[in-house]
Order: C-alpha cells, then structure tokens, then sequence
C-alpha cells in the first residue's frame, strides 16, 4: 500500500468516525419523549427557567426551594376525561385552563417578588410564559 493511499485511507475512517457520532447526538429529541415540538419546547423552558426550584414530574425535574407543582397544581377530575362524561370532560378542561391562567400570572407577575428569595416576575418573555403555562396546566399532577 502506497503512502498516499494510506493517508486517504485514514482520512476516511477519521471523518466517519466523527461525522457518524455526531449525526447521531446532533439529532433533535429523542425516541422515548412523545409529543410535539412546541411540547418539548415548553419542557425544555420550563426545566431550563424553573425546574431548579419546582418540582415536576412531567418534567423529570427534582427542585429543591420552590413548591412541588405536581402536589399544587394537580387538576381535579380524570386526565383520560376525553372518553368520559362531557359534564366533567368540561369541568377537568376548565380546571386546566385555571391552572395555565394562575402558573402565567405567577410567571408574569412573580410571587412575593418583594421579599428575598420568592419567585421574581419576568422569568420568560410573554409568548415563552404562555407556552410554559399551558403545557404546566396540562401537565402538572401526572406523576
């Protein structure tokens, strides 16, 4: 085998062996998580801003400071209510709809941001704040 031949050889299995790992980790998701990406967008949000003080399990996330959100948040009436009764279908989805609308407040406006260490106001910007309130109305309890 020739020196030039041996080079490009080399080249070769240097180049898949970094473009091949690099495809495969630089994909977006991963194939245990579901939903769509504007889901995975608010999750991300939500682990990345709150995550480190909430607890959620929707989120896979472990806070240590703030109120577990799964015990505080959690909708009253069945999650499977799609298939059920429309009367508590409609007061299961109201109940969502509450929660995203107190979890938007309190990301907007903070809670008892005036005393040390409380949740300040304006974690995320307006359209994130809205994304990560609806996906927490619909998430939080499920764990």
């Amino acid at each position: 085998m020739s020196k030039r031949t041996f080079i490009w050889f080399g080249i070769a299995v240097l180049v898949l062996a970094v473009v091949i790992p690099f495809a495969i980790f630089r994909s977006k998701g991963d194939a245990s998580s579901g939903g769509s990406s504007q889901e995975k967008s608010a999750k991300e949000l939500f682990v990345i801003n709150c995550g480190t003080c909430h607890t959620l399990s929707a989120a896979g996330t472990d806070g240590n400071y703030a109120p577990n959100l799964d015990e505080l948040l959690a909708p009253t009436g069945p999650p499977e209510g799609k298939d059920g009764n429309p009367d508590e279908v409609k007061k299961y989805e109201e109940t969502v709809e509450a929660t995203a609308g107190r979890v938007l407040n309190a990301v907007e406006n903070g809670v008892n941001s005036s005393t040390p260490g409380r949740m300040p106001g304006g974690i995320l910007n307006e359209s994130q704040a809205k994304e990560v309130a609806a996906w927490v109305g619909e998430n939080a309890g499920e764990g």
